[in-house]
């Protein structure tokens, strides 16, 4: 409904507020910087999981500073998203307390940059501060004109740490995962064979013991959850690259925020923004 609704506006954009697909992709920008939450937050989850299996693993410190550090970025920019769509709607800018704290969290993430770690100190700065001015159509300007390009090397820095980190994380975990549980099914006397995980797909289980059969199905349960969230990465990070495309719509139109092509353009990327989110939150929520 929501789409049909949207896509109403883009061809029928006289019977739509001015500013309404401005507002309507910041809207699916703020949705999708809560879904990347939950892809930050598989750094200490699959640590987590993987210490359950792996007695070397020391502690999960530095991954739980990845998710800390990727969940304060991420309020920023959900910040900033949700006030682009208020200042599109004309109501008043809302910030979270403790915005400006951010910095210090995402710095601990390791392998951020300097720039990085600016671009989310400076567009908290900024939001902190618009929120006591009055809301205007030049609000809405400063906000893409000033916030836009921090946003973006938030979006591209995570694209750049996120993707290839967390893809490394989960096959460690996957590993460590077909190692214990092909040595839990061998010591039941049954033979999961050089690949365990040609158990998922083939009928050599059926013939285990109860016990082997349990841990196989235990196994392939967990193993199925890794795969379909590396898989998802792929759509993690398309939607980034589509949320990058947003913001340089956004700027590169800052003076002429009302008209057709823009609207039409808007409405495209939200739509396409929506589709790729869609998969991430099938696979990480």
């Amino acid at each position: 409904m929501k789409r049909f609704l949207t896509g109403v506006c883009a061809f029928a954009l006289s019977a739509c507020t001015s500013l309404s697909a401005v507002s309507d992709v910041s809207a699916r920008l703020k949705s999708a910087s809560a879904t990347w939450n939950d892809v930050g937050s598989e750094f200490a989850a699959s640590c987590e999981r993987e210490a359950t299996l792996n007695s070397a693993l020391a502690d999960c410190a530095l991954e739980s500073d990845a998710s800390s550090g990727l969940a304060a970025a991420n309020a920023v920019l959900g910040n900033y998203f949700g006030a682009l769509a208020n200042a599109a709607n004309e109501s008043n800018l809302t910030v979270k307390p403790g915005l400006d704290a951010a910095a210090s969290s995402v710095a601990k993430i390791p392998g951020i940059n300097a720039d990085q770690v600016t671009a989310v100190s400076g567009l908290a700065g900024l939001l902190v501060n618009l929120a006591t001015n009055a809301i205007r159509e030049r609000t809405l300007r400063d906000l893409i004109e000033r916030g836009g390009p921090a946003a973006q090397t938030i979006v591209r820095g995570m694209d750049g740490l996120v993707v290839p980190r967390l893809g490394r994380r989960l096959d460690t975990e996957r590993l460590q995962l077909t190692g214990q549980f092909g040595r839990l099914i061998f010591a039941q006397r049954d033979q999961a064979g050089p690949d365990p995980s040609a158990l998922c797909t083939g009928p050599s289980a059926s013939r285990f013991s109860g016990t082997g059969l349990l841990l196989t199905l235990e196994y392939c349960r967990r193993l199925a959850v890794l795969d379909k969230r590396a898989k998802a990465l792929a759509d993690y990070q398309a939607s980034l690259a589509v949320a990058d495309k947003a913001l340089t719509e956004l700027q590169s139109s800052k003076s002429r925020l009302k008209s057709r092509d823009l609207a039409q353009r808007l409405y495209a990327i939200g739509a396409d923004l929506d589709d790729k989110v869609s998969a991430v939150r099938k696979a990480f929520g």
